[in-house]
């Protein structure tokens, strides 16, 4: 039971569409991101999430920045003799929106955006995990009934094959960021701002059940009330929603930034401070056997979801008025951080990431952008487990920017990542897993300047 309560804790921390960035973090926040991810030295409206220092040396004016993203993504887990289970998250509009307002040497921003999460994942299916977990509960459950006993034993079956179970994990954490930023000079600026962000999580999970063991009950020769009454045990036993979480709760993120500029060079530092965050269960529905099993998830219960320190340094250079190239840097400070299960204690390393882009301007009006973005999580065999695991990975992007008028720009994105697979022994199935995921985003955007 104790492996159950450990692992359980895990449901908590499922990153349900966990896309570019850190284990808690989102950063892809624009389509200038999708299509080239070095953008930690950017100036542009969306620096008012990469790099809001640089924003004292935009232009003069508003500039108002609309952007939305498609997502698709699959989270793959094969167990050798169970087999695989496959989860599918798709979220047709991740927005994010910034505004700043450029005054002589000064600059106020704002913004809002999904920092963390962004959709739902959903295993038809269900887990190996959980599969382990209800055949030991439902098999305890049966075999106090003789008749049953006797009857799965003589149709050789298992308690996994008498039921079907789904799980389905939905997490959002929203982000309102307001700040500004003050030119010192004309090489440096600096910038101060804050991000309240909400969280708000839901966690479902539901079993049905097969028609294996109905189907030997009938060719019994019990008597007809003595089968009515074993189907109707395992109809209440097998058929039922297992569990509905809602979670929320919210936290304060300082962000400070520098910028540096000489000549054709821009240079920044961002750091965004560690976001206490912690969630609470309003807890619909919990089956007595999940409930003992899972305390975690009893009404009122509630669990860490820190969003850790991050730290970005980026430089761009114009080699000519028509060609730039760009990278960046990008540390996630996660081991100071309080993840739900102690889960930041389960790491190696705190994350770090390398990001490269290049722009080119073939036409005046249009922008030809590409990049790439390389990934460590600092992973361990018990950090990574079937409810909630992110993969090393490397991310290409691309993309085209189409200046329509002299206040009208429109952008196009599009990126892929590729994970690494990750191969273990499972503390809880004691079976070789293999863990696999992927993800495509598709970006389109529109900017404003007044």
């Amino acid at each position: 039971m104790r492996k159950f309560v450990k692992q359980g804790a895990l449901l908590l921390s499922l990153a349900s569409a966990s896309f570019a960035g850190g284990l808690m973090h989102n950063t892809n926040q624009s389509v200038d991101f999708v299509r080239n991810f070095a953008q930690d030295a950017a100036t542009g409206a969306h620096a008012a999430y990469y790099n809001p220092a640089g924003l004292a040396f935009g232009s003069q004016g508003f500039h108002i920045a609309l952007h939305n993203q498609t997502i698709l993504q699959t989270r793959t887990v094969t167990a050798k003799g169970l087999g695989e289970y496959e989860g599918e998250s798709f979220v047709p509009a991740m927005p994010s929106f910034f505004i700043d307002w450029h005054h002589g040497d000064w600059n106020v921003y704002g913004g809002f955006m999904i920092v963390g999460g962004g959709g739902s994942a959903k295993f038809d299916d269900g887990l190996p995990m959980i599969d382990a977990m209800l055949s030991q509960i439902l098999g305890a459950s049966l075999s106090q009934n003789e008749q049953l006993g006797a009857l799965m034993k003589a149709a050789d079956l298992s308690a996994m094959d008498l039921y079907n179970a789904s799980f389905e994990g939905t997490q959002y954490i929203f982000g309102f960021t307001l700040g500004g930023a003050y030119k010192i000079n004309d090489m440096f600026s600096v910038s101060l701002g804050a991000r309240f962000n909400y969280a708000t999580n839901n966690y479902k999970g539901e079993m049905e059940s097969t028609e294996a063991l109905e189907g030997a009950v009938s060719k019994t020769p019990l008597a007809d009330e003595v089968k009515a009454g074993i189907k109707k045990t395992l109809s209440a036993t097998l058929n039922q929603e297992l569990l509905d979480v809602d979670q929320s709760g919210f936290g304060i993120t300082p962000i400070v930034g520098v910028h540096f500029r000489y000549k054709n060079l821009d240079a920044s530092v961002k750091y965004e401070h560690n976001t206490y965050l912690e969630v609470e269960n309003d807890t619909k529905k919990i089956a007595d056997a999940v409930g003992k099993a899972l305390p975690q998830f009893l009404d009122g219960k509630k669990s860490d979801n820190d969003m850790p320190g991050f730290l970005s340094v980026g430089v761009n250079y114009a080699w000519f008025p028509w060609l730039r190239t760009s990278a960046g840097y990008h540390h996630y400070f996660d081991k100071l951080a309080n993840y739900s299960g102690d889960k930041d204690d389960k790491l190696d390393h705190n994350e770090h990431e390398a990001v490269f882009g290049v722009e080119v301007d073939p036409l005046t009006w249009l922008t030809v952008s590409a990049g790439v973005q390389k990934t460590f999580y600092g992973l361990t065999d018990e950090y990574i487990e079937d409810m909630s695991f992110n993969l090393d990975s490397w991310s290409f992007g691309g993309g085209f920017a189409f200046k329509c008028t002299n206040w009208l720009s429109v952008q196009l994105g599009y990126m892929i990542t590729i994970y690494d697979e990750w191969n273990k022994v499972d503390a809880l199935t004691k079976l070789p897993t293999e863990y696999d995921r992927t993800s495509q985003n598709i970006a389109v955007g529109l900017n404003f300047e007044f």
